[in-house]
């Protein structure tokens, strides 16, 4: 068994190399050495058959153990891929080089060029012999010239030891006259390249066994070599053989001489190094491979890329990826060419690649047996039926990712068993390389979409802040004039309006906030009750007639024809949210023209529309716009009211209603906007409904005793006057603790108004401590958290009732009436 010196000063690839050479694909004896100084000694005492060095190493590098010139083959190792180092080391005298990758297929090549470099060395070193004795024999042709009597009987036997020879060479050996015309061959040539001598002997030139194939060989420089006496060495290149396949050579080629050194012929040894290209070929294929992960933008154009190397190595003319979802059940074509007919998709279901992914199995396959395979597992072969197929599954650790197929129509002897196993060999390589680019290019999109989502919050926040700073500026701005003596009731009145106003708009913006939140963390419930569609869209259209006329646009309300009422099981409130935003977003949206809106009944649904003639969505933004945060531009909210959550609210709602909602639009023409819901018919219910003044006026009470807990100032000032016609008595508190006192001092107290959230004490606590003070008082909890189970809440710790704020006086009597009214 041969005898190789490691050295390696890396104790990952020392322990790498170690465990590899335990495998059955490792065939020789070894010792280790972990620097220079290191193998210098121990080559003074050991001898062996090669060296395998690794390039940087501790103390030095390769070249320092090449300088040596030991008479065995040197292989150097380096993980840089640089083609400088390997070109010096070549030169220095290195029988090969190998390029370390991260998953160590080099490790699997090592043995490969081992076994070539030593099967190269002793070539070599006949071939030396066979020069040696071919001087021996030249010298003792002219010695034995000098003497007449003896010449021809030397010749002779010179003649028969060369013979020997040649015959019983390894190597390649032919020869020619001073013109190029063979005159010998050895059985070599024969079984190498198909001829026999009685083909090529005295008959034709060596250039019968010239190729096509881009050899890089200047002819005329190479003959004027040898005709001018010039040996030639190690020269590598590609020749053909009787049935026309190629093959790689190196070679040698001696002038022959006679006694007065006149050329008399050529003599030629030549070795198959074919083995030697295809290793190195594969070793550059599987880096280049690696490599593309980071060169490569997409996965396309990675697996376009992988065609390309294959095609070094193996015919790749109808070559194909198929990648295999195995969540979604999924086959995709990232790539894929095809000489006959292209398509873009497979099947997951009754495929070739379906049946190639689930038994786990190379398929090597004639046509004619693909389509009976087909019928008998049931699987359909799309497309031209091809007259040889070789498939590939690709493995990433224990699992299938996919099937490297390759196709021929033209020979069913296209692929051999050694291309099978070799692409069998760097589909492990070509698995790794998808499956890193797949991850690229998810962390890729998974970073534009935080870039975009950090864009989108950054103007969000600035649109909040505009929207809640603008209502503001208005309300604290007017409140100001109002302490002005001398203003007239109509601006009195005027500047009431605006502080209004300005209070609805941040209150809306605030509402909008609250609903995202609900959403976000699945708080909002449907309340499905029955509602008459005509009724809630007259009412819409009532509300929003002032707003249109006052822009000068129309506004139009369009109902089916024949259908007096529609009433369906959904729920009113979400409904009307809905249309409301459409509706505001139009309004907000159009200077010119107007705005329809209204429904139509398709099949089980009905499809509501609002459209307008304002400034339309561009193309690019259209998909984006009932994502949260965002208005068709966020360039330019600034320019319109809004924080830009009203459609992902509708959105939510009306999926949350068994719809789906979807916008048409052209950029400055107009916008339309449709939303559908299940059309479920019911009965109808009418419910009459009953302004602020109406219940005012309306209820007939006792005048009660009420307290007021409430931390905030302005709020408690506000429930005052709401109350002052209707009590007799009104205490403030300012948190729970004061609240318990006042009580306890004052037991006529009939009416609690308690807010949930103040200081020392809040307004759970309170009312828990209140209400085992005096079991029927009534405790309404107030609050400005509206979330679901606040209510349920606020009813375990002893509280009668709930109101949210900001408290609107139509709620505060409607709960007034209903515990005191007489």
């Amino acid at each position: 068994m041969k005898h190789l010196l490691l050295i390696e000063d890396d104790k990952v690839d020392q322990m790498a190399f170690e465990r590899f050479a335990k495998t059955d694909e490792f065939n020789y004896t070894y010792k280790l050495a972990h620097s220079i100084s290191v193998a210098k000694a121990i080559l003074k005492n050991e001898k062996f058959d090669a060296i395998v060095t690794d390039y940087f190493l501790g103390d030095g590098n390769a070249f320092e153990i090449l300088e040596l010139k030991i008479d065995i083959p040197i292989i150097v190792t380096t993980g840089t891929g640089s083609e400088e180092i390997a070109v010096q080391a070549l030169k220095m005298g290195a029988y090969d080089y190998l390029i370390k990758d991260i998953d160590g297929f080099y490790l699997k090549m090592l043995p490969i060029t081992v076994k070539n470099a030593l099967q190269r060395f002793q070539s070599e070193k006949e071939l030396k012999e066979y020069h040696t004795n071919l001087e021996v024999l030249i010298e003792q042709k002219k010695a034995e010239l000098e003497k007449e009597i003896k010449i021809n009987k030397e010749t002779s036997e010179d003649l028969l030891k060369m013979n020997m020879i040649f015959k019983n060479s390894n190597e390649v050996t032919f020869m020619t006259d001073n013109k190029g015309i063979i005159t010998y061959i050895n059985p070599k040539f024969t079984e190498l390249y198909g001829y026999t001598a009685d083909e090529v002997v005295g008959k034709v030139t060596p250039r019968i066994l010239k190729s096509n194939a881009p050899n890089n060989i200047d002819y005329d420089n190479f003959w004027h070599k040898l005709t001018n006496k010039q040996s030639i060495s190690n020269f590598s290149y590609i020749n053909k053989k009787k049935d026309n396949t190629l093959v790689h050579i190196e070679g040698s080629f001696e002038p022959i001489l006679d006694t007065s050194k006149n050329l008399i012929g050529f003599l030629a040894i030549q070795r198959d190094i074919s083995e030697r290209i295809k290793s190195q070929n594969i070793q550059k294929v599987l880096y280049n491979i690696s490599n593309a992960v980071h060169t490569t933008k997409t996965l396309k154009q990675l697996i376009k890329l992988i065609k390309q190397e294959l095609k070094v190595i193996i015919d790749t003319t109808n070559f194909y990826i198929a990648l295999y979802d195995d969540v979604n059940n999924q086959i995709t074509l990232p790539f894929f060419a095809n000489e006959k007919e292209p398509f873009t998709d497979i099947s997951a279901k009754n495929s070739i690649i379906q049946y190639i992914i689930k038994n786990k199995k190379t398929l090597f396959i004639s046509g004619q047996e693909l389509v009976k395979l087909g019928k008998e597992n049931n699987f359909t072969v799309s497309g031209a039926i091809p007259k040889q197929m070789l498939a590939v599954p690709i493995k990433v650790g224990n699992n299938i990712t996919g099937v490297i197929v390759l196709q021929s129509y033209t020979s069913s002897e296209a692929f051999t068993e050694d291309d099978k196993n070799l692409l069998i060999f760097v589909s492990y390589q070509i698995g790794l390389s998808i499956q890193n680019k797949k991850i690229e290019e998810d962390l890729t999109f998974a970073l534009e979409k935080a870039t975009e989502s950090d864009k989108l919050k950054t103007a969000f926040l600035h649109n909040i802040s505009h929207e809640i700073r603008t209502p503001m500026n208005g309300i604290l701005g007017f409140a100001n004039l109002l302490k002005n003596p001398q203003l007239t009731d109509e601006k009195q009145q005027s500047f009431i309006d605006i502080i209004t106003k300005s209070g609805e708009r941040m209150l809306n913006t605030l509402n909008d906030l609250m609903d995202i939140s609900k959403l976000e963390t699945g708080q909002i419930k449907i309340n499905l009750t029955t509602t008459n569609i005509n009724d809630e869209l007259e009412i819409l259209y009532s509300f929003y007639k002032r707003e249109a006329t006052n822009k000068g646009l129309l506004l139009n309300l369009i109902l089916p024809k024949g259908k007096d009422e529609i009433i369906i099981k959904t729920d009113r409130d979400k409904l009307y949210a809905v249309l409301s935003n459409l509706i505001k977003n139009a309004l907000k949206f159009t200077t010119i023209g107007g705005i329809d809106f209204g429904y139509t009944i398709k099949d089980k649904n009905l499809e509501f529309y609002v459209m307008d003639t304002g400034i339309g969505i561009p193309k690019n933004r259209q998909h984006a716009i009932f994502d949260r945060f965002v208005q068709a531009d966020i360039e330019d909210t600034n320019v319109f009211e809004g924080a830009g959550l009203g459609l992902s609210i509708s959105k939510s709602y009306i999926t949350m209603l068994g719809g789906k909602i979807w916008v048409e639009s052209i950029e400055k023409q107009g916008s339309q906007f449709y939303f559908t819901l299940p059309l479920k018919e019911t009965e109808a219910n009418y419910i009459e409904a009953i302004n602020d003044t109406e219940l005012k006026t309306g209820i007939n009470t006792k005048k009660i005793n009420v307290l007021i807990v409430e931390d905030e100032e302005i709020a408690s000032i506000y429930l005052s006057i709401l109350l002052e016609d209707y009590s007799s008595k009104i205490f403030l508190a300012k948190n729970g603790e004061e609240a318990i006192d006042i009580f306890k001092k004052n037991p006529e107290i009939d009416l609690v108004l308690m807010d949930i959230k103040m200081p020392k004490m809040g307004g759970y606590e309170a009312s828990l401590r209140i209400r085992e003070l005096n079991k029927n008082v009534i405790i309404i909890a107030q609050t400005a958290f509206t979330f679901p189970g606040d209510k349920e809440k606020a009813l375990r710790y002893g509280c009668t009732d709930y109101i949210s704020k900001p408290i609107q006086a139509t709620n505060l009597f409607s709960l007034i009436k209903k515990y005191f009214e007489k």
